[in-house]
């Protein structure tokens, strides 16, 4: 039986961050957002311990069993087949399999025998117990749950929407991808208060179908990262781990880190001090604010933040 702690929730919610913190403790493996691993090309694109994906012998291990070629053209052949199943559109079909007409079953079969022995090499090459994936989108969650291989727990990150929009307007380059300039997207706050309304709806409906459902609030990651983790830890059934990497000032990662997608700051070295970021509360424009507010209240209120 493989573990599995899939992060879930809406981006720029602090996934990163709290995907490396966990990547630190003994027997798990943080491999970021994995499901966004083929969208560049791996020449070119960075793993989070400095090596081209291409280079890395962590990545290589888990790859080259499974493509045809390990370059760009293998990577958007595994683009096509996985958009061809895992995406949030074919959910009710994932739900409810009656739906699924046979080409379609083969093809999310053929993709699931994929994940299952990618999952099992990361396992195996680094010699933990749970892979942590922030990959968040909820279409894998699914592909996941359904494995009877496969123990599944959902760890449902939220933050505030208000910080999410903010944090979604600001440009930001992907460091990751060297040799040509890229920029992470960007929504309106309209777009990211419906997706950050959508993700977290659908995280919290498929709590039934997993092994475990924990939610964090990222406010309380930052305030208390020893206490939040203590309880994480707990929730993995990881006795007695060793949070010494866990700081008064800070947080450090003396673990080599294999993550790809995600937050720049998965490329930060020494301590990484925790900070909350509140500056979205002066400089998100006024009727931005009502707006998100306005349109994401209900959660906003069951997760404390009105």
């Amino acid at each position: 039986m493989m573990d599995i702690l899939y992060i879930a929730g809406a981006g720029r919610s602090g996934s990163t961050l709290l995907e490396r913190i966990l990547g630190q403790l003994e027997g798990c493996v943080a491999v970021g957002e994995f499901r966004h691993l083929w969208r560049d090309d791996p020449a070119t694109t960075l793993c989070g311990c400095g090596r081209f994906i291409a280079e890395c012998d962590f990545w290589r291990a888990a790859l080259v069993p499974v493509l045809e070629r390990f370059d760009q053209s293998g990577f958007r052949a595994m683009l096509e087949a996985q958009q061809s199943v895992d995406r949030i559109r074919y959910v009710p079909v994932m739900r409810n399999g009656v739906f699924a007409n046979r080409n379609f079953r083969l093809r999310q079969a053929q993709y699931c025998d994929h994940l299952r022995h990618m999952y099992r090499a990361f396992l195996a090459t680094s010699g933990d117990a749970i892979v942590v994936d922030s990959s968040k989108d909820i279409s894998t969650l699914h592909l996941l749950a359904a494995m009877p291989d496969v123990r599944v727990r959902i760890l449902h990150l939220v933050r505030d929407s208000r910080a999410v929009a903010y944090a979604w307007t600001k440009e930001k380059v992907r460091p990751n991808v060297v040799g040509q300039l890229t920029y992470m997207v960007r929504y309106s706050p309209r777009q990211s208060a419906a997706d950050w309304m959508v993700r977290n709806l659908l995280t919290e409906a498929a709590r039934g179908s997993t092994a475990g459902y924990m939610r964090v609030r990222y406010e309380d990651l930052i305030a208390n990262p020893r206490r939040t983790v203590t309880d994480i830890a707990a929730f993995l059934q990881l006795t007695g781990a060793d949070l010494s990497f866990i700081g008064a000032s800070g947080i450090e990662f003396p673990k080599e880190n294999h993550a790809i997608g995600g937050n720049p700051m998965r490329f930060a070295e020494g301590e990484v001090r925790l900070q909350l970021d509140s500056a979205w509360k002066e400089q998100i424009r006024p009727m931005d604010r009502r707006i998100v507010t306005a349109l994401s209240w209900p959660l906003l209120q069951r997760y404390k933040y009105l």
